[in-house]
């Protein structure tokens, strides 16, 4: 916050009780530690491989294990320095080995997630050092799936924390042109640490940032190329971008890339040294994953880019029912007190043909390439069991009609990276030039009557010479167009809002780490949605507040709840899931009628 506002009490207590909520973090996993001590499905199997570890049994590997051993490493390692300064704890239990997961996701995650997101952001973060965190990276630490298995052991929050990890060195060693060895290295090695914790983790290291990275060497190389030009790589904001837009800058990158070949080579080299990297361990693995492959075998699966869509929305409706309002009603029903004064470029829907191309392909989708993995249907702890139920055991056209929810779904959740305010082309005002003016004369002061001027002296002085400095000349119509379409230009590539590219390259990474998974699971799911949450654009600011400059500590207040108010609404929405997920689980346990005294218990 800008430190020459005026700041209330109130605003001051909430930036400090940010991160004081992660607190709920170890307190849920207090709460399974105490209802539910034992090791607890995956558990089962991620405890002992950990323990073996803590033994120094290093050759030592339940077959039944999917995941490379990056979980089991990182437990170690905290628990020996942690050995080191107490001396405990002597053995490794299931209460010591999840409060390594407590300490990855209520501790280095969020701090690791705001430096990203200032870097992203291109925010300097002068907080204090009590409030450091900002609202949005405690709504992502509070994201449901994310939260409820930072409870347990699982692999999935060190999987996310590796990639925002690697995603932050990236950025470092991308900021300027020629960086120093050090950074690369760093880089290529926590690249390669990342596939430790999840397969998948490849192509969010290698594909997704080095698309992102093959991007920036393409604007660099046309620009460099176009100096003195218009010249740039053809690249719109989301926010002012159609459905062809999508389809031309994937030609228009495409053949930048084929007419700068060099420059693309260097920019991918990390990227392809961590591929290599992979590429050897899939020939050495024979298979992606390390255990029960014969459950686990990469199969294309298209329909998991169909549930996406419902599961962002789903969890994110807090930050996309305004904006979507915005779209969809007509300005003289939008109640002040929630527009945006978007521009009409982002006040569009889905043009008819746009529905009449992307409806059919997912209707195609969901009929030859809807996949029930056997887990999914014999296992009624997971809600997921639920869903395919619903959509499977209904009635036989369900699911085709879902493929209009997965339209709305997806279309809100791409716009949602357009939704910021599109600068506007500026006003100049355009001043005739002035006329050549006459010597200024003296004019005598009246002290009586009015007197007549005298024509006679006007006539016979003589004048001063005018000066011979060039007058301004008036602006041509076409001038005034150029010069006004190159400062809105200039503001538009200044600003961070996402662009195309950033779409393409995400849809790429999200595509194929799902479609290659034949389980449907929502904690797959977890990084696309935390990589789709950081990069969209920070609240907008109603109209009405940006036409008028608060006036006290009391209208600041005001604008800052206004302004946030979505972001308060995602904390109570992820706040209620988390307590009636968390509830369910420990207390609504059942029994199978085949194990008789086990109690089975509801979880993602």
């Amino acid at each position: 916050m800008n430190s020459a506002k005026p700041e209330s009490d109130l605003a001051r207590a909430a930036r400090y009780a940010v991160p004081f909520i992660l607190v709920l973090i170890p307190i849920w996993m207090s709460r399974i530690n105490a209802v539910v001590p034992e090791p607890y499905l995956d558990e089962v199997f991620h405890v002992p491989q950990a323990q073996a570890y803590w033994r120094h049994r290093w050759t030592h590997w339940d077959p039944k294990i999917t995941t490379p051993p990056g979980l089991y490493l990182w437990s170690y390692v905290l628990c020996a320095g942690i050995l080191a300064l107490r001396g405990s704890p002597m053995e490794l239990d299931p209460e010591a080995l999840r409060s390594t997961n407590v300490v990855a996701g209520a501790v280095v995650l969020p701090l690791r997630l705001q430096t990203l997101l200032d870097t992203l952001r291109k925010q300097r973060n002068t907080r204090p050092a009590g409030a450091w965190l900002s609202h949005t990276v405690l709504n992502i630490c509070l994201f449901p799936p994310l939260f409820f298995f930072c409870g347990l052991y699982y692999t999935d929050v060190l999987a996310l924390l590796a990639v925002i990890e690697v995603y932050n060195w990236d950025l470092k060693r991308s900021s300027t042109i020629t960086t120093i060895l050090s950074r690369h290295i760093v880089f290529l090695v926590l690249g390669l640490v990342a596939l430790t914790f999840r397969q998948t983790n490849i192509f969010w290291v290698s594909v997704f940032l080095g698309g992102l990275q093959v991007v920036r060497a393409l604007n660099r190389s046309v620009s460099n190329a176009g100096k003195g030009s218009k010249k740039e790589l053809y690249d719109p904001l989301v926010s002012e971008a159609s459905f062809t837009d999508y389809f031309r800058t994937s030609f228009f990158l495409a053949s930048a890339a084929l007419g700068n070949l060099g420059a693309v080579f260097l920019a991918v080299i990390p990227y392809l040294v961590i591929l290599a990297a992979f590429g050897g361990f899939v020939v050495w693995n024979n298979g992606v994953v390390l255990g029960h492959k014969e459950f686990h075998s990469a199969e294309l699966h298209l329909a998991q880019m169909l549930y996406i869509w419902p599961y962002i929305l789903f969890f994110s409706w807090p930050i996309l029912v305004t904006p979507i309002l915005n779209i969809v009603l007509p300005k003289s029903w939008l109640p002040k007190v929630l527009d945006y004064g978007f521009s009409e470029k982002q006040r569009k829907l889905p043009k008819f043909w746009t529905a009449l191309v992307v409806i059919p392909v997912m209707l195609a989708v969901v009929h030859f390439n809807t996949i029930v993995h056997p887990f999914t249907l014999a296992d009624n702890r997971h809600y997921v069991f639920y869903v395919f139920r619903l959509l499977l055991r209904t009635h036989p056209a369900v699911r085709y009609a879902a493929t209009v929810v997965y339209f709305i779904c997806g279309w809100a959740a791409i716009s949602a990276f357009g939704f910021s305010i599109i600068p506007s082309a500026p006003q100049l005002i355009s001043v005739p030039p002035s006329a050549p003016q006459s010597p200024t004369k003296k004019v005598p002061k009246e002290t009586g009557p009015k007197q007549k001027p005298d024509r006679k002296l006007k006539t016979t002085k003589k004048t001063a010479p005018v000066s011979s400095k060039p007058q301004p000349q008036p602006i041509s119509p076409e001038a005034y167009a150029k010069i006004q379409e190159h400062i809105l230009r200039r503001q538009k590539q200044q600003q961070n809002a996402p662009r195309v590219s950033f779409v393409l390259v995400w849809l790429a990474a999200t595509a194929l780490s799902l479609v290659t998974a034949p389980l449907v699971e929502p904690r797959y799911l977890i990084i696309p949605w935390v990589m789709w949450r950081l990069h969209v654009p920070p609240q907008v600011k109603l109209l009405k507040y940006r036409q008028k400059r608060p006036r006290d500590a009391k209208e600041v207040l005001s604008e800052e709840i206004a302004t946030n108010f979505p972001l308060f609404l995602e904390t109570i929405w992820f706040l209620l899931i988390n307590g009636v997920m968390g509830y369910m689980f420990l207390y609504q346990g059942f029994e199978w009628p085949q194990e008789p005294g086990k109690v089975q218990r509801f979880m993602w």
